[in-house]
């Protein structure tokens, strides 16, 4: 009898092992049909529990990622009153972005610090990054703090004054937290230049100094800070560094060697790297990407402050058509049966790779560029699963870069065109480049690529000057588009005078010149051409550059001197010498003038290569005339003030030039507009256009 129930006993077991694996079969065969489930099987699990990814496709609203709201600002709000440096009591102020129509009572803080030098600048200076920030949910707060005339000569000084101006800021918004809807005990401290260096030595001082000022502080978003002025303490809260590649104010270098002094000590960092940007986060290239890997960077670490929960990085730049991987954080990666899930941008895709600590996404090509959210999370329930998010920036596989020169033995103005291929992909087609040419007609240029591999590049010639509205396009080698990428550039062609410009104030006479208009607005409530509107024209003759500067403007005022002439109505010239290939030069100028108030004329020099003067002695014919509310300026820049090697100045010479018209009615600077860029929010000659000297 006992036998026999063995027997059937192992007859049982037979077949519920069979019937399980046939069941299993079918069930791994259903979900490959399926195609929406991916099996991945984790080696430490020695039970080799597989655990699932369910894709979602589609985006969803987020809060504090997603620009839901409309924004409302509070303005120059009183949060402290402190001694100057000359002994004056000095009202600091803040500015108060908040969302609007948002119903949420503690919002979390975002402190911003503006740069300057720990000279200039001012809160206005955010006010589109912040406006960016509450978009999302966020109170922001853009504040100013104490500034010195020479910062450096007690440097110790100017910081500890800041430090008790940022610890003010604290106790106003644990102060006014109800009255605000502000949530004290989550608060984000960072600014740019000066001020990123301000809040990251800031918090890396009173950690150890006094832990109760900054116990609020979740993280620290350093843009282009700079060194630590002590050694970077292991209990640092998380910190997202930002820098350009090119910066010649503050060296890339210093933020990498923060980032590898806070992986040493273990202190949870992402460095966001602006290839080919100088000191400038508010570069066009670059400024979504920044605001988008900034608000993801602080939802991970604002849901998921331990560190085996957060992604190796919170941002990525892909080119449209490639894949990439994403490596999970350490507690994804334990056995565990609970479901993992992926929530993908429509049509993207995640591949059946079979790596336990990652997850490849194939990226579709002919994606609409731009940023993108992935999240990726652990567990059923919501309110208990752990999950993080990362900033997917789609790129063109292809970027170009311009460069104009003069050829010599030709006599004419050509155009380079780099193209570099941004994708993991070896490239094979053709580009086709249209542009504005030195007749002002259109012109058009194709090429074919042939096997352009990744990171590499290749160089066109274009046999014209190619300007204005310019539009590239790439096919495969089928002829499908792959991409549309437009950018805009100013180039003028100067006539050489048969005669010298008379420097009266009267542009009268200024007819036969290359004019532009000054049109990029950097005002805030600008309210039309009335308020402020300019012309320009320049020309040039053996011994000056011409310039000529026609500004409408409904009120005049300039009660500033010396280097501080920018802070009221002036203009601001960016001018260097560009090499003999027509590339930019590593030094140039930047200089300006003005008419004070009582009618008395001003001028300074504020960059210049070496060898020449940082101040006002600059030889220079100028007039300024004020008539109704049209301001007229004229300059005589003789070619000795830029150059020291006055041969190059013949035909074909080509000048990188911007400039700035500053706006100030009364109540401080408002703005300014400009004809081209590298003055006004960073000094970066690679912003400038170009002149070209002609007959």
């Amino acid at each position: 009898m006992k036998r026999r129930l063995i027997y059937v006993l192992t007859i049982l077991v037979i077949v519920l092992s069979s019937w399980l694996l046939l069941n299993n079969q079918e069930s791994k065969s259903a979900l490959e049909k399926e195609g929406k489930e991916v099996a991945k099987v984790n080696a430490n699990d020695s039970s080799t529990t597989a655990v699932k990814v369910t894709v979602n496709n589609g985006q969803i609203p987020v809060q504090y990622l997603t620009p839901a709201y409309k924004v409302t600002v509070k303005g120059d709000i009183l949060y402290a009153s402190k001694k100057n440096e000359t002994d004056a009591v000095e009202p600091l102020k803040l500015d108060l972005y908040e969302p609007s129509g948002d119903d949420n009572k503690k919002r979390p803080v975002f402190i911003f610090i503006h740069g300057g030098g720990y000279t200039g600048g001012d809160k206005y200076d955010a006010a589109d990054f912040s406006t960016g920030l509450a978009e999302r949910g966020y109170a922001v707060l853009s504040i100013d703090y104490r500034l010195k005339k020479d910062p450096f000569a007690n440097f110790t000084h100017t910081l500890n004054d800041a430090y008790e101006d940022i610890s003010d800021v604290i106790k106003w918004i644990n102060d006014n937290a109800e009255l605000y809807g502000m949530d004290a005990s989550r608060i984000v401290i960072g600014g740019d230049s000066a001020g990123g260096h301000l809040a990251i030595n800031f918090v890396n001082q009173y950690v150890s100094k006094d832990p109760s000022i900054i116990k609020s502080i979740f993280s620290i978003v350093d843009i282009y800070g700079g060194d630590l002025t002590t050694s970077a303490n292991s209990k640092l809260p998380p910190v997202l560094i930002i820098h350009g590649t090119i910066d010649k104010l503050v060296p890339y270098q210093q933020s990498v060697e923060l980032a590898e002094q806070l992986k040493e000590i273990g202190v949870y960092h992402n460095l966001l790297t602006m290839e080919g940007v100088g000191h400038d986060y508010k570069n066009e290239k670059y400024i979504d990407e920044i605001m988008e890997t900034t608000t993801h960077f602080l939802w991970n670490v604002m849901n998921s402050p331990a560190l085996a929960k957060l992604p190796e990085i919170s941002g990525i730049s892909i080119a449209a058509g490639d894949a990439f991987d994403i490596k999970l954080p350490e507690a994804y990666r334990s056995p565990s049966k609970e479901p993992m899930n992926i929530d993908l941008p429509e049509g993207w895709i995640l591949r059946d790779e079979k790596e336990e600590d990652r997850l490849w996404i194939q990226v579709p090509e002919g994606l609409v560029r731009g940023n993108d959210s992935l999240f990726v999370s652990r567990g059923e329930d919501p309110k208990t699963a752990m999950s993080f998010a990362i900033n997917v920036n789609v790129i063109d596989p292809l970027t170009v870069k311009y460069e104009t020169f003069y050829d010599e033995s030709a006599k004419e103005i050509r155009t380079h065109m780099d193209v570099t291929n941004q994708s993991t992909n070896i490239f094979s087609g053709s580009v086709e480049a249209d542009y504005e040419t030195g007749r002002s007609t259109q012109g058009t240029y194709s090429a074919s690529v042939e096997n352009l591999e990744p990171g590499k590049s290749v160089r066109l010639e274009i046999p014209e000057l190619a300007w204005g509205q310019r539009t590239l396009k790439s096919f495969n080698d089928i002829g499908n588009l792959l991409q549309t990428t437009l950018d805009s550039f100013n180039a003028l062609l100067l006539p050489k005078l048969s005669k010298p410009v008379e420097i009266n104030g009267n542009l009268s006479d200024w007819s036969d010149q290359a004019r532009f208009n000054v049109k990029d607005i950097k005002i805030n409530g600008w309210r039309g051409e009335q308020d402020i509107s300019a012309t320009g024209s320049l020309a040039w003759d053996t011994d000056n550059l011409y310039l000529g500067v026609e500004v409408i403007d409904d009120k005049h005022e300039q009660s500033a001197s010396g280097d501080a002439i920018w802070s009221g109505d002036s203009i601001q010239i960016g001018i260097g010498i560009a090499n003999t290939d027509g590339t930019v030069p590593s030094e140039y100028h930047e200089l300006g003038v003005a008419r004070g108030n009582a009618g008395n004329l001003l001028k300074w020099r504020w960059l210049t290569p070496r060898g020449f003067n940082i101040n006002d002695a600059i030889e220079l014919k100028y007039a300024i005339e004020r008539s109704g509310s049209t301001t007229s300026y004229e300059l005589a820049i003789p070619w000795h003030e830029l150059s020291y090697d006055i041969t190059q100045v013949k035909q074909g010479m080509k000048l990188k030039f911007s400039l700035l018209v500053n706006d100030n009615d009364g109540e401080g600077r408002r703005g300014w507009l400009e004809y081209n860029s590298g003055i006004g929010t960073s000094k970066d000659v690679n912003a400038f256009g170009d002149l070209f000297l002609t007959d």
